[in-house]
């Protein structure tokens, strides 16, 4: 990576034009209740700029429906401060403000980045930092990524005007896979989606004629009972199960091929932090050949947990016993 730098631009003047010849559009803002009967809160904003009257006001959510206009008047912020002072639950909002401003960010990235090709827009929900942002990556040149705080409310309230969900266009190339999300919910997958939200084409010849690459197990032995006696002297009961571990692809014959021990305790799970907390309920560990040869792999696989959840109890600073006397 040759260059990496970070760009700020802050608190530059939003152009507004259409507000500033016709003046703000007031619209009632807000979130809840969801589920009925959850928080609520509602306030005003500009329909069409996005921004907030100061202070923005704190009204009733029975009485206010989130998009409707608001048509009460705007109060000086002394007035509206006074009132806060004398305890009143809700208040109307302040005057719109004078100047302003919105901020643009970025980052510069030049050289190998991860990925061989993405390019993405994403439009943030209301509750966002970020009303919009994009990004260009391609490897091995580098990367742009731009976003704005502020600018870009108009689009926002249009595209995403409720809910908490931000939305996302990208494309990418990577891992022998073109992947798609076309107004996708961002870092968030149902199966409800429609099918032509999600989506991707493997450009993997061998996974296409083989399979894809997975682990697959099949249960050998057990289950058996075994105990876990760890460093600070503490034992504990396990439930062993020996499987035979595959990793390949489903129609290929070639495969590497390992012994693992699944576990898991019955008795509520091996503490690995002070004060009995962060407990382990179960893992697996993988056991030699002659382990299984010679029928030791559950005393094996016993100490091994024992080994693994004690360096977990020493980077934790779990205490040791003290010693009577």
């Amino acid at each position: 990576m040759l260059v990496h730098r970070g760009i700020w631009l802050h608190d530059l003047p939003r152009l507004m034009l259409w507000c500033r010849l016709r003046g703000h559009k007031p619209v009632v803002d807000g979130y809840g209740p969801t589920p009925p009967g959850a928080d609520a809160a509602r306030w005003v904003t500009c329909d069409r700029c996005g921004v907030r009257p100061d202070p923005q006001g704190n009204l009733p959510p029975a009485r206010f429906d989130v998009g409707q206009p608001y048509t009460n008047k705007l109060y000086r912020a002394g007035f509206v401060q006074a009132m806060r002072e004398l305890g009143a639950s809700t208040w109307g909002p302040g005057q719109w403000p004078g100047q302003p401003t919105g901020t643009l960010g970025g980052e510069i990235v030049v050289g190998k980045t991860f990925g061989v090709f993405s390019a993405g827009i994403m439009i943030g929900a209301a509750g966002t930092d970020h009303a919009v942002s994009c990004h260009l990556r391609v490897w091995p040149f580098g990367a742009l990524y731009l976003h704005t705080e502020a600018f870009g409310t108009w689009l926002q309230r249009r595209l995403i005007p409720e809910g908490y969900d931000s939305r996302v266009i990208n494309v990418s190339v990577d891992d022998w896979a073109i992947r798609w999300q076309w107004w996708a919910r961002e870092d968030s997958w149902s199966r409800n989606d429609p099918w032509w939200m999600h989506g991707s084409i493997s450009l993997d010849l061998v996974q296409a004629l083989f399979g894809p690459k997975r682990y697959s197990y099949e249960t050998v032995d057990g289950p058996v009972l075994g105990w876990v006696k760890m460093p600070e002297g503490d034992t504990h009961q396990v439930q062993l199960t020996l499987q035979r571990q595959r990793l390949g692809r489903p129609r290929l014959k070639r495969a590497k091929w390992a012994w693992s021990v699944g576990w898991d305790t019955p008795n509520g799970g091996i503490p690995t932090k002070p004060h009995g907390r962060n407990r382990i309920t179960g893992s697996a560990v993988t056991v030699p050949d002659e382990a299984v040869e010679t029928r030791s792999w559950d005393v094996l696989a016993c100490a091994l947990i024992a080994r693994k959840l004690g360096e977990d109890r020493t980077r934790y600073g779990y205490p040791e016993r003290k010693s009577k006397g």
